[in-house]
């Protein structure tokens, strides 16, 4: 049964006044541009770029990863987590963009509004088993000028679904694809580069493995 509410006089013209305002300030159309720098000694590959609302999660810390996830985690394939970001409820746009090379930076455009500015992506470090770089569900300030700027350090996370031996029969930044031993752990901060296979100890990232700008466009 449709439920109607009827409101009279002055209380009930404030109360409209008041869903319209809600209402178009939910449609504000929002700009941004992101700029993603690689402050790592490794590769980085296209990054997956979702946009969307509190429910639009592209992968979680402490939860199992997802096979699409999981894909370019271990090999840098993006075609199983895009079309899982698009199934996903709360996603509105998924998009990838160029590799980016060590000490490099890829900017890309976001547009949305008040209701859909979470930012996710996710991108691996191909000098390791299936270590990835991302944000997930990051909310995109609402300010315009300098206070609506953000200048953020990222951290690098371990997938869990392939062992870290930092063999070159293993890692694709050192010809291998798809054949590392695989394990089965949740998604947790990446312990970085040990150095004592074939990935050199130098390509180590350290405490973070990008940098993000987001400016009001």
């Amino acid at each position: 049964m449709r439920r109607i509410t009827i409101l009279a006089g002055v209380g009930a013209a404030a109360v409209l006044a008041s869903a319209g305002a809600s209402s178009a300030m939910a449609a504000t159309p929002l700009n941004y541009k992101v700029t993603v720098v690689n402050t790592t000694p490794n590769s980085l590959t296209p990054l997956v770029v979702s946009v969307g609302n509190k429910r639009g999660h592209l992968w979680r810390s402490g939860r199992r990863a997802s096979p699409g996830l999981a894909e370019l985690a271990k090999d840098g394939g993006t075609s199983q987590l895009e079309a899982e970001a698009e199934r996903r409820r709360g996603i509105r746009q998924v998009f990838t963009t160029r590799r980016i090379a060590p000490g490099g930076r890829v900017t890309f455009r976001v547009r949305t509004n008040n209701g859909t500015r979470r930012l996710s992506w996710a991108t691996m470090l191909v000098s390791t088993n299936d270590a990835f770089v991302g944000q997930n569900n990051y909310a995109l300030p609402v300010r315009r000028g300098k206070a609506g700027r953000a200048d953020l350090r990222i951290r690098a996370y371990d997938a869990g679904a392939e062992r870290n031996t930092e063999s070159a029969a293993h890692v694709p930044g050192l010809g291998a694809h798809g054949v590392g031993p695989s394990e089965r752990r949740n998604v947790r901060p990446h312990p970085g580069i040990r150095g004592n296979n074939d990935v050199p100890a130098s390509q180590d990232w350290g405490r973070f493995a990008a940098r993000v700008i987001i400016r009001p466009a």
